[in-house]
């Protein structure tokens, strides 16, 4: 039978199907302690979602990896329990319970059985509310840190992520990872640590999210009881900051010997994450380089064969975003798929983009949308995004909609506004003898060694 399928042309995207995100309601209790309640009775689970504004941000200078260090000492014992215990007691409820921290904030997270909730939720209270940080924990944990940091050595997209933040934010917490760097991770001990657990982790006001099969009713009561604190707590008031890229950044080449290939990181600038062009830069975005037919993912991949994959995409911190394009590349061709890279920046921001693109840009968005929401944890931490952003409680439910509506001139306004080659900063980690003076040909570039430091 004759195959009637036109391979060479890409499948125009059908209809999106149904989706509506869960209503939500956000309450606040006497003690200005805010809970939002979701929900979704499908199946007999219930998580859990603790989010306080607390983040590396609060790491006191020189001694940054603090608050990474604190999320996970949290877990280790509390008055009653040490951490075997707590992990031993969760097991036994069948539950999932992990921390984590990152520039949003920290969090809490379970996933219980409705039926153990409640014996989970003491548990958590526990960890939260009663944590004793012990010393032997401590120590373990410091050890892992650091050695983690050693091995980061032999990682060269961490290597080139770490090197690219550090010239972003030269003067700034951002420019550092979570977990701090070794000198730093060294200097921190103990007791600062329960210093910054009473003075200022205690002491901000929590948002609780329970989504699952729990009524709004019940979910109040719950927090009340277990979560509910007398004594004096008040929202995160961050700082505000400017952030001011370089007019004429140079491209910094990290020498790593004998790497196969090069780790490549360009990055930029965009406005924060409430900006009212939001839509139109994610758009802008996903044609630029963000889905697999994104015009760098054609160019560079598909066309030349330069890496088996390029993807940018838009990240934010609080009151900061960023355009990033990350690829590995064959080392032989590294000038020219850089070539490619700025090739494609300026004809978007020239010569835009067409209705075609468009449509299956925003084919793709709405049709995939629904599957970031198929778990109650998903839901979860997407209303924790609405809470960290200050985004408006419709924004799950009209996402599509507001895709949609999208045009191409408003798209070609994004790329012509905010995409800025000119200002692109650009890392590279791989062997300097196999790229730099092919690279020194076309680009102005600055050598350092894996520590960061300059190398002539």
């Amino acid at each position: 039978m004759k195959d009637k399928v036109n391979r060479e042309k890409i499948p125009q995207p059908g209809q999106p199907r149904p989706f509506n995100f869960p209503e939500f309601r956000t309450y606040r209790l006497p003690e200005g302690l805010q809970t939002i309640a979701v929900h979704k009775n499908n199946l007999p689970l219930v998580n859990l979602l603790y989010h306080v504004s607390f983040s590396p941000l609060d790491d006191r200078p020189g001694h940054e990896g603090q608050a990474s260090l604190l999320s996970l000492l949290l877990l280790e014992g509390t008055k009653k329990l040490t951490g075997a215990q707590i992990a031993g007691r969760f097991e036994a409820l069948g539950a999932n319970y992990n921390t984590h921290i990152g520039w949003s904030g920290f969090y809490f997270e379970l996933n219980i059985l409705k039926e153990h909730l409640e014996k989970g939720l003491e548990l958590s209270r526990q960890i939260l509310n009663e944590s004793v940080l012990p010393d032997h924990e401590f120590a373990r944990l410091k050890q892992e840190a650091l050695v983690d940091r050693l091995q980061i050595k032999d990682m060269a997209g961490r290597i080139a992520n770490e090197r690219l933040l550090k010239l972003l934010f030269p003067d700034h917490r951002y420019g550092l990872p979570v977990e701090g760097l070794s000198a730093s991770i060294e200097k921190i001990t103990v007791e600062e640590l329960r210093s910054l657990y009473n003075q200022v982790f205690l002491k901000r006001q929590p948002t609780i999210i329970f989504t699952g099969n729990i009524e709004e009713e019940e979910a109040l009561s719950l927090t009340e009881t277990y979560f509910a604190s007398r004594q004096n707590k008040a929202p995160y008031e961050a700082k505000v900051a400017r952030f001011e890229q370089s007019a004429k950044p140079k491209m910094a080449l990290v020498h790593k010997p004998n790497a196969a290939q090069i780790e490549l990181r360009v990055a930029q600038f965009i406005p924060p994450r409430q900006h009212p062009d939001f839509f139109k830069i994610r758009l802008m975005n996903e044609i630029f380089g963000g889905y697999f037919l994104s015009r760098l993912n054609l160019n560079l991949r598909e066309k030349h064969g330069y890496t088996y994959g390029i993807h940018s995409q838009l990240t934010y911190r609080p009151q900061v975003g960023m355009l990033l394009i990350s690829a590995s590349i064959q080392s032989e061709f590294i000038t020219q798929a850089l070539d490619e890279v700025f090739k494609e920046t300026h004809k978007m921001k020239e010569e835009g983009v067409s209705a075609d693109e468009l449509s299956s840009a925003a084919g793709y968005l709405i049709g995939v949308f629904p599957t970031a929401f198929e778990t109650i944890d998903q839901i979860s931490d997407a209303i924790a995004h609405i809470v960290t952003y200050n985004l408006p409680a419709d924004y799950y439910r009209t996402f599509r909609e507001k895709i949609a509506e999208v045009t191409v001139e408003q798209v070609n306004e994004a790329a012509q506004k905010y995409l800025k080659p000119q200002n692109m900063q650009v890392v590279l980690v791989g062997d300097r003898n196999v790229v730099e003076k092919a690279l020194k040909k076309n680009y102005e570039i600055e050598v350092f060694d894996i520590k960061g430091n300059p190398l002539k």
